[in-house]
């Protein structure tokens, strides 16, 4: 029988999440095993695509928000760390 977590000692929430991370990372590392090396090279370029944008776009001395509103940027970081948390990337 499994302890709720509300039950568990601190060192006991560490060790299952720590087991609860580990098990997704290798569930999302199968997913990716699954691609092709087409659909991979796909999923890490539009990856890297999207970091350089948000690079270029969020600091100033890089070149700094031109015509991109707040929200947009806001929006597209939070697509690039999904899409990242999906591909294990």
């Amino acid at each position: 029988m499994t302890k709720k977590l509300e039950d568990m000692t601190d060192d006991e929430r560490i060790a299952h999440w720590q087991k609860v991370r580990k098990e997704e990372q290798e569930d999302r590392q199968d997913k990716v095993n699954q691609l092709n090396e087409a659909q991979r090279e796909a999923a890490i370029t539009l990856f890297k695509q999207l970091d350089d944008i948000l690079d270029v776009a969020l600091y100033p001395h890089m070149g700094g928000l031109r015509y991109v509103t707040a929200i947009d940027l806001q929006d597209l970081h939070e697509a690039k760390d999904a899409f990242k948390r999906q591909f294990n990337l």
